[in-house]
């Protein structure tokens, strides 16, 4: 979820996504942990764990509560508790990181942001008239640049210092998804374009405000984010536009 990708069709296809997460994930622990014991496991869970714990606009920490609210977060939730198990009784080598959002270039269109991002590159390119399809603008998300996250997971295996931990992995300002749809359109050069509302982009399960701290990652690994969200738009915005292009 980390980006917010646009709703499942179904409450099947969200079920059928919570036990393929989970069944997955526990044969490939097992079989780790059955055959390669001195492997190093790296768990990518998300802050759909938390669910709406940060409803009160508090920075999420690794302790807090997980209560994730929808089926992505349950499965998701299940793993990492999993994980944390095996890890507290020595019967694996692992460590759990919980990414929140984040974007850039090659972002799957899927995702809500980079799916604006393709839209308006098509808009000036002419391929698309200029009405704009979105979700959810009104939820609230800190945002991070994807190469910082990549930055701070290779940082996390390569480390002897991160075995057995649960980090969150995030930084920015918490803002308004509208703030980012906006701000790819003022990077567009684009005038008058008609946002539309588009129920297949609307989450019918959301979480209404996101925010973490990772002073834990940053005091063990002294990572911080580097890329500057307006920089992450327009590189992302520019990997659309080359890529319809070429």
């Amino acid at each position: 979820m980390a980006g917010q990708t646009h709703p499942p069709t179904s409450f099947t296809d969200m079920i059928g996504t919570w036990e393929s997460n989970v069944s997955g994930s526990v044969n490939l622990i097992t079989a780790i942990q059955d055959n390669q014991p001195g492997c190093k496991l790296l768990f990518c869970s998300t802050v759909e764990v938390y669910g709406n714990t940060g409803i009160d606009h508090h920075k999420l920490v690794e302790t807090d509560s997980l209560l994730p609210a929808n089926p992505y977060g349950a499965s998701k939730a299940a793993i990492d508790l999993f994980l944390q198990e095996r890890m507290m009784n020595k019967q694996l080598n692992a460590v759990v990181v919980r990414p929140f959002c984040f974007t850039g270039p090659r972002r799957g269109a899927k995702f809500s942001i980079s799916s604006d991002a393709l839209q308006i590159a098509k808009m000036v390119l002419g391929k698309q008239e200029k009405v704009l399809r979105i979700g959810n603008l009104d939820t609230t998300r800190a945002l991070t640049d994807v190469r910082d996250i990549a930055n701070a997971l290779i940082l996390i295996m390569i480390s002897d210092k991160t075995s057995g931990q649960v980090y969150n992995v995030c930084g920015g300002e918490p803002l308004k998804m509208r703030y980012y749809t906006e701000t790819l359109l003022k990077l567009s050069g684009l005038k008058n374009v008609e946002q539309k509302i588009d129920n297949t982009l609307w989450r019918p399960i959301d979480i209404q405000y996101q925010d973490g701290d990772s002073t834990k990652l940053y005091n063990d690994l002294g990572w911080k984010p580097e890329v500057h969200i307006d920089t992450t738009l327009k590189d992302l915005l520019d990997y659309w536009i080359r890529k319809l292009s070429s």
